[in-house]
C-alpha cells in the first residue's frame, strides 16, 4: 500500500515497529483490565509474562490506535486519518493468522456441536467443537479482501470510510460469531461500541468532517 503511494521504506518500517508495540502492549492490558483483573492483581509479574498467553483483540486495536496515533503526532508530513485508514485494510489479515494460532493453541473454542466439520480439543476435553477460531479466520480474510478491493477500484474514497467500515464489518460480524463461542456475552458487549464508532466514521466521511495534511500514507 504505501509502496504504490510513493513512500520510502524507512517510513514503512516505523510504521510497523509503532504498530507493533501498540497493540502487543494494549492487547495484554485489555486482557488484565477486560477479562482476568482479579488473577493478575494476586501476581502482578504475570502481566509481563505474554508467552503465558493472554491477549485481548479489543485492547490491541485501543493500544494500535494510541500508537499510531503518536506515530503521526511526530511527523509533520503524517495525516493520521489517513494512516489509520491504510493500516485498517491489512489488519484483519494480522487477525486471521492469530485465530489460526488460537485454533493451534485450542484457544476460544467453540461451543459443543454435533455438525460433521466439529473438531475434538484433546488439551479442553472429548467433546466436538465448533472450530470457531477458523470461522473468524474465514470472515477476517474476507474483510481483508473487501478493504482491499475498495482500496484499489474505489479512488475517491474520503477520508476514515476504509477506517469505518473496518470496524463495522470486523466487530459486527464477530459479535454474530460469538454466538458459537464460549462464554461470548462479554466480548459481543465489547464490539458494540466499536461498531458504532465506525458507522459515525463512516458518516463523517461522507460528510468530509476529516482534514488531512496531504495526501500521504
Amino acid at each position: 500500500v504505501y509502496k504504490r503511494q510513493g513512500f520510502d521504506q524507512e517510513t514503512v518500517i516505523d510504521l510497523v515497529q509503532y504498530a507493533f508495540f501498540g497493540g502487543v502492549i494494549g492487547a495484554r492490558l485489555g486482557d488484565v483490565f477486560f477479562y482476568n483483573l482479579d488473577f493478575y492483581m494476586r501476581d502482578p509479574i504475570e502481566i509481563l509474562k505474554i508467552w503465558h498467553g493472554g491477549l485481548a483483540s479489543h485492547g490491541g486495536v485501543i493500544g494500535v490506535l494510541i500508537a499510531l496515533y503518536l506515530y503521526a503526532r511526530s511527523r509533520k508530513e503524517v495525516s493520521f486519518i489517513k494512516v489509520l485508514d491504510r493500516t485498517a485494510i491489512v489488519t484483519p489479515l494480522l487477525g486471521a493468522l492469530i485465530r489460526i494460532g488460537n485454533l493451534f493453541n485450542s484457544e476460544l473454542y467453540g461451543k459443543v456441536t454435533d455438525v460433521s466439520w466439529a473438531f475434538v480439543f484433546t488439551r479442553v476435553d472429548e467433546y466436538p467443537r465448533h472450530p470457531s477460531q477458523l470461522y473468524e479466520t474465514l470472515m477476517l480474510t474476507s474483510v481483508f479482501a473487501f478493504l482491499m478491493y475498495l482500496f484499489h477500484k474505489k479512488k475517491d474514497l474520503p477520508d476514515g470510510f476504509l477506517l469505518g467500515t473496518f470496524f463495522v464489518l470486523t466487530f459486527g460480524l464477530r459479535a454474530l460469531l460469538e454466538f458459537f463461542k464460549v462464554n461470548a456475552g462479554y466480548t459481543q458487549l465489547l464490539s458494540v461500541p466499536l461498531v458504532i464508532g465506525g458507522l459515525t466514521l463512516i458518516w463523517m466521511a461522507q460528510n468530509q468532517r476529516f482534514e488531512s495534511k496531504k495526501e500521504v500514507g
